[in-house]
């Protein structure tokens, strides 16, 4: 295929009618103009522009190429266009994955007032506790809560805060009593999330203090998702090591019970991941760091984050 340039050169001289014209209009030289023009028509062994010293007449060849480029000119123009609105205001199509109960008590709210804010941007939602790969996956933004550190070096990982779990159970499963050590764990059903691992457990540290200890677990149900281990244990199954933004209420209300209040159980941190900074659009700028800013600000004033 010929230079796409050689094309805009063409439609240039035939635009302002000659080559002084359209060079003074674009600041490309006279000689260049008029050198790959000349080899435009080498090529395709036409006749487009008739000229000498004081006439240029465009050929009915040239007039019928002229329209065609104009055309072609023109869509370049709107192509361009979504680009500079695109800089101006964020929009397109976001594609984003998350954790079910992390959108409710985390996302929700921030992606809708976020949504509300920008009414040109769209939203494609992938509600999974599955570790997605956000490029063989085709998604854009990828929110996850880690317990562990990063190892892929190919994408951007951002962290943002970090939350608290506890281990809780209900009423019913304990039947008043109270557990004073870690040890006792293990006198009752355990619920865990993921169900690919090969061994399971819980390594508690007390608050006050250094003492660390790991609690192997044999689980009675294994769920690859949160909203399992919660339903689960508000069912009186077990007990679970759940984050404490998604249990407060029931603590509160005495549906549940914070076992081992004085022993910290995981601390995870959220992270947003994506593909690369580089070229990034305008709405993924955006929407990254609305939900930076709101994370960080709601961790400054709620329960259930680590500092």
């Amino acid at each position: 295929m010929h230079s796409f340039d050689d094309y805009y050169y063409f439609y240039l001289v035939v635009k302002y009618g000659g080559f002084s014209a359209a060079s003074h209009a674009s600041n490309i030289t006279k000689s260049k103009l008029s050198r790959r023009i000349l080899e435009l028509e080498a090529k395709f062994n036409v006749t487009l522009i008739q000229r000498s010293t004081r006439h240029f007449k465009v050929t009915p060849l040239g007039q019928e190429f002229f329209q065609e480029c104009e055309k072609v000119i023109n869509q370049v123009d709107c192509a361009h266009n979504v680009l500079l609105k695109q800089k101006s205001e964020p929009q397109g199509l976001v594609k984003i994955s998350c954790p079910p109960v992390m959108m409710r008590y985390q996302i929700r709210s921030l992606l809708n007032d976020f949504l509300k804010r920008y009414p040109k941007v769209q939203v494609e939602m992938e509600l999974t506790s599955r570790r997605v790969d956000v490029l063989h996956d085709d998604i854009d933004l990828a929110i996850r809560t880690n317990f562990s550190a990063n190892e892929d070096s190919t994408i951007v990982v951002r962290d943002v805060i970090k939350t608290t779990h506890c281990l809780v159970a209900t009423p019913e499963l304990l039947q008043g009593r109270v557990l004073e050590y870690p040890t006792e764990i293990n006198d009752f059903p355990t619920i865990v999330l993921g169900t690919q691992k090969t061994h399971y457990q819980w390594n508690l540290h007390r608050i006050e203090g250094h003492d660390l200890i790991e609690i192997p677990l044999q689980p009675r149900i294994k769920s690859n998702d949160l909203a399992g281990v919660y339903y689960s244990v508000m069912d009186g199954l077990g007990i679970a090591d759940l984050p404490y933004l998604t249990v407060q209420k029931d603590l509160a209300a005495g549906r549940l019970i914070h076992i081992l209040p004085d022993w910290c159980s995981n601390i995870g941190t959220v992270q947003l991941v994506y593909a690369s900074r580089k070229g990034q659009r305008l709405v993924m700028e955006k929407l990254i760091d609305h939900l930076v800013e709101g994370l960080r600000q709601a961790a400054q004033n709620q329960e259930g984050y680590a500092s």
